[in-house]
């Protein structure tokens, strides 16, 4: 590697492993390298700045929150599930600290409490659906839900998803197949471009979210949940709001200009360089020009107010005809990966989803931890509908 540079381990959607090469994208890593590369940083957490709320209390207000705005209670327990279910996984940025935006979009027109998710085209394996400016966690479980219910039939299940919304997090669809037994893939393509092309200081595609997911019978399931830029937007809103800065490479501000200061960036590096945005434009063709719609550099408008497209993928383990070989394999690779001795600096070997996993069952019982000032919206959410705040 140039002057022997160390590769950098950062957590690009707020919960996930991600290597990101600083130094010449041609010079293979070497076991130097590997053996010094440093801990994953986790979401950012500080318990003075948080205060501990119950789970089922937490969904039952988010539901009042949609179902005052005009939602139907099934979709708005649908989406209240989704949401409070990235929490659990410590990645709030995509989770209830959310609401807001989605009610506000509400208001302006941007996002219809009442859509229908349409199925506009569909063959026994594949389906496109037209989200109609819903909320996304909604077109989203619904899509996945399709695409579960052709693999269970054909053996895969294709479904796309264009005029969405914003999903939040990647991870709980994939959950989803999951729960089915199954293997699940869903990607994102939401607003306009924000991540640089590998080469230049220019944003070229978005920060495409991306979750893949395998079942196992017990335990922690595999689930690799990753933005394609250095971080998640909402991860880099989450170190500001912790009053934490940016490691270094990771953002550009208006001038393009190196910042490490969270507000002030405006352009992400992707991750790994040429990996990331080949990744990034990857997503954004599936959740994209797939169903006619438009590539991030072509969009204008931010998240909140430009449609989504989003894709969605199933695969029926049993249909492939060794279900029990498939189980036995994963968990025993799994098993042996996380009794592989840790580097210095490492409590444990972990795979991709297992930390997230591990923190959500904990966490279903003793309640979340949510920052101070995301408590303070829902509860000033909750003041203007007059509804009392359970905790």
């Amino acid at each position: 590697m140039r002057d022997k540079e160390l590769p950098e381990c950062v957590a690009p959607h707020a919960d996930q492993f991600q290597l990101n090469l600083s130094a010449d994208e041609s010079t293979s890593l070497d076991s130097e390298n590997l053996l010094n590369m440093i801990e994953t940083p986790d979401v950012p957490r500080n318990s003075d700045q948080e205060k501990v709320i119950p789970v089922e209390p937490l969904i039952e207000l988010v539901v009042k929150f949609f179902v005052r705005k005009g939602m139907f209670e099934v979709e708005a327990e649908m989406a209240a599930k989704r949401l409070v279910e990235s929490d659990l996984r410590g990645v709030q940025s995509h989770g209830t600290r959310r609401v807001k935006l989605y009610l506000d979009a509400m208001d302006t027109g941007d996002i219809d409490p009442r859509a229908a998710a349409l199925t506009i085209f569909e063959t026994p394996a594949m389906a496109v659906m037209e989200g109609s400016r819903g909320l996304g966690p909604v077109g989203a479980t619904k899509a996945m839900q399709l695409a579960i219910k052709k693999a269970r039939e054909v053996g895969t299940g294709t479904v796309a998803v264009k005029k969405g919304h914003h999903f939040g997090a990647a991870a709980v669809y994939v959950q989803l197949a999951i729960e089915a037994g199954m293997i699940g893939f869903c990607t994102t393509s939401t607003g306009p471009a924000t991540v640089a092309a590998y080469g230049s200081k220019q944003p070229a595609t978005a920060n495409n979210a991306f979750a893949w997911g395998a079942p196992v019978r017990e335990g922690a399931p595999f689930i690799l949940d990753m933005s394609c830029a250095r971080s998640s937007w909402g991860k880099i809103e989450s170190l500001g709001l912790y009053g934490e800065m940016l490691p270094d490479g990771w953002a550009l501000d208006g001038e393009g200009n190196a910042t490490n200061d969270p507000a002030a960036a405006k352009t992400l590096f992707p991750a790994a360089g040429a990996r990331g945005f080949g990744l990034a434009f990857l997503c954004s063709i599936l959740a994209g020009p797939l169903v006619g719609r438009k590539m991030p550099l072509h969009k204008t408008r931010s998240p909140m107010f430009e449609a989504s497209d989003h894709f969605f993928y199933a695969i029926d383990i049993e249909q492939f005809g060794e279900p029990d070989r498939f189980y036995s394999e994963m968990e025993s690779t799994m098993s042996e990966i996380r009794e592989m001795p840790p580097e210095e600096g490492f409590d444990k070997v972990r795979l991709p989803g297992e930390m997230e996993w591990e923190r959500a069952q904990q966490w279903k019982e003793q309640g979340v931890p949510l920052h101070l000032d995301h408590v303070k919206m829902l509860e000033e959410i909750a003041a203007s509908m007059k509804y009392d705040v359970p905790w």
